[in-house]
This record gives structure tokens, C-alpha cells and sequence, in this order.
């Protein structure tokens, strides 16, 4: 019951998880994640997934090709030139 009130459940510990991760957790609530995440292989894994989840959704458009302006004018001359366009 102790361990239970210091570390807390696997409930209460995915309930604030994301707000761990983000660093947004202080004092008493920061150390009950942190001891529970020691204990419990579970939610460690959990917890785990979630980070990666994180860091794949931040890398999500971190990498964009060059945009070029001229683009759009060689896509409608490949058209013209295939014959799937008509010159005005």
C-alpha cells in the first residue's frame, strides 16, 4: 500500500506520461513517475514508445527538399512536350 501511495499506479503513471516526457512534471508527481518508471518494466516500455513516438514526429518535415520557383513552368512544358496540353 506504501509503494503503492510513493510510486503509483500504472494508471496514474500513463495519466501524467506525456507530461513527464515534456518535461512539465516538479516535485513530488516528477519523483512518483520517475520511481514508478524504475519499478515497472511495462510501462517503461510504454514509456519508451512514447519518446520515440516524440522524436519521430518531431523529425516529421525537418528535412524538406529545396524548394524551385521554376517548377510549376517545367511541369506544364512536359505536358506541351508529351502532347497532353494545348498552346494557347
Amino acid at each position: 500500500m506504501i509503494g503503492t501511495m510513493l510510486m503509483g499506479t500504472c494508471a496514474q503513471t500513463a495519466a501524467r506520461m506525456s507530461d513527464y516526457a515534456d518535461g512539465e512534471l516538479r516535485g513530488f508527481r516528477r519523483l512518483r513517475v520517475a520511481g514508478h518508471l524504475a519499478r515497472c518494466e511495462r510501462c517503461r516500455a510504454i514509456y519508451e514508445a512514447l519518446l520515440a513516438t516524440i522524436a519521430g514526429l518531431r523529425s516529421l518535415g525537418a528535412e524538406q527538399p529545396e524548394a524551385r520557383p521554376e517548377l510549376a513552368l517545367d511541369v506544364v512544358a512536359r505536358i506541351r512536350r508529351e502532347g497532353g496540353g494545348r498552346s494557347p
